[in-house]
């Protein structure tokens, strides 16, 4: 199982090679924009703190969460689309001795690959601007590939139930950048009207933001949330990604009996 998880992932990673540069503004370049413009720069003028950090510490965890959400929305859309239905990608993967789930978490293992990466080099350049004044701030990347695997897994099964690329731009417009803008990466998700609330609460970027600004907390001011707290949200991420994958199975499997 694993050692046939790995060649896909590898694949993947090989084909990444020839094309990272199509995705590189906006799924690493554009929040580094928006930490200098926004965190640092308009955020000078913000004296006030928020949830008792500085605006840009406030804002900083969050947008790692939305690099990690991000890439994971950007692989499952249309490179995911166009290797089950124009391509056939994974067919002929599925004629080589790989089961359908070492294909499945393959290709997720690549996508958790990439957050650590465009992670790392986030924490690297808030590091070098002063916003992370800790090497703790690694801890983050094990936080954004959890994060990135609990959009990618059910975003694999809604993608592999489209018979049209049409609805891929859909999905962006009212769920990938909605989420992004009112997860609680600008400011607390409580300032949001209460209807709305609970549909942002239950989302898996919202809990990967708290775990994120959590722990950046612990390591810029030493006053993070409870363990529990923590541990609450750690364990939605760990659900989202589990029935996810679960029902990725069970539409893959269908769809590729067709």
């Amino acid at each position: 199982m694993l050692n046939g998880t790995l060649r896909v992932a590898r694949f993947h990673l090989t084909l990444y090679r020839r094309t990272w540069r199509a995705g590189i503004f906006t799924g690493f370049l554009m929040p580094l924009l928006y930490l200098g413009v926004v965190g640092i720069g308009a955020g000078g003028y913000v004296e006030q703190e928020v949830e008792g950090l500085t605006f840009v510490r406030f804002l900083a965890p969050g947008l790692l969460a939305v690099v990690a959400f991000q890439t994971a929305a950007e692989e499952t859309g249309f490179p995911l689309y166009a290797a089950i239905r124009l391509t056939n990608r994974y067919q002929r993967m599925l004629t080589a001795p790989l089961s359908l789930g070492q294909v499945l978490a393959g290709h997720l293992l690549f996508i958790t690959i990439r957050a650590a990466v465009s992670a790392v080099v986030f924490c690297a350049v808030a590091a070098l601007l002063g916003v992370f004044d800790s090497w703790l701030c690694l801890l983050l990347v094990p936080v954004a590939m959890l994060l990135a695997l609990a959009a990618a897994a059910p975003l694999f099964a809604f993608t592999g139930r489209l018979t049209s690329s049409a609805n891929l731009m859909t999905v962006s417009r009212l769920v990938v950048l909605p989420l992004s803008m009112f997860s609680g990466v600008f400011f607390p998700v409580g300032d949001l009207p209460a209807a709305v609330q609970p549909l942002v609460r239950i989302s898996p970027l919202w809990h990967g933001v708290e775990l994120c600004r959590g722990i950046a907390g612990e390591f810029t001011t030493g006053s993070g949330p409870a363990p529990l707290s923590l541990a609450g949200h750690l364990a939605v991420l760990v659900l989202w990604a589990a029935a996810g994958f679960a029902l990725t199975l069970l539409v893959f499997r269908r769809h590729l009996a067709d």
